[in-house]
């Protein structure tokens, strides 16, 4: 019993702290996706003009203090405050599985890890390699535009709000698909990476 609530609490953390991290570097490196993906001609304003509006909807979406979103070259109709909303409320609820997980693992580094036992988890981690490549390869064989489609209908079951009309939310025309395709590579990097290096590394017995 101790053991599955540990695991459950391994899955939860690193599954948070990848997202976290893919937020962050999503938002870190959308300066180089503004000439990568074009988003000037897209949108009709200039890289720093779009930056100041994209930092407003990330810091709208990432601080829970922050309940207004008011973009200044990018207004936003009811159904596209509504679906940031619901965007802010899962990014909230990432940050807080991360902290309610945040000391079971820091326990279980001291207490599995550095002792020694890591081993006995390796089936956990080659398990959560595993999956994440099932998902990659489904992409793949549907193609993104479709995976893109079916993700949002999962998490978003029952509201189309996340459908943007560009000519009342032009905000989409700075986020593009290709750009939501990138920082799903970049949370694939980091999770597959976090739990390679365990299962290759960490997984291995410690010398006496």
């Amino acid at each position: 019993m101790l053991r599955s609530l540990k695991s459950m609490n391994l899955v939860f953390f690193i599954l948070s702290a990848a997202i976290l991290l893919t937020i962050g570097l999503a938002w870190v490196l959308y300066p180089l996706e503004i000439h990568w993906l074009g988003i000037q001609s897209r949108t009709g304003f200039s890289a720093s003009v779009i930056m100041k509006n994209v930092n407003v909807l990330m810091n709208y979406l990432t601080n829970p203090l922050q309940w207004v979103l008011k973009m200044p070259q990018f207004p936003s109709s009811k159904n596209g405050l509504h679906h940031f909303e619901a965007v802010k409320y899962l990014f909230h609820l990432v940050t807080v599985v991360f902290l309610v997980t945040l000391p079971g693992f820091i326990q279980f580094m001291r207490t599995v890890v550095k002792k020694g036992y890591l081993n006995v988890y390796r089936n956990l981690f080659f398990w959560m390699m595993v999956f994440p490549i099932l998902f990659a390869a489904l992409a793949v064989f549907i193609g993104f535009d479709q995976f893109f489609t079916l993700f949002h209908q999962v998490l978003f079951a029952g509201d189309t709000t996340w459908l943007f009309d560009p000519r009342v939310d032009s905000i989409i025309l700075a986020l593009p698909e290709d750009y939501f395709m990138h920082a799903f590579l970049i949370f694939f990097v980091l999770y597959e990476g976090i739990c390679a290096v365990s299962y290759t590394h960490l997984t291995l017995p410690t010398k006496a």
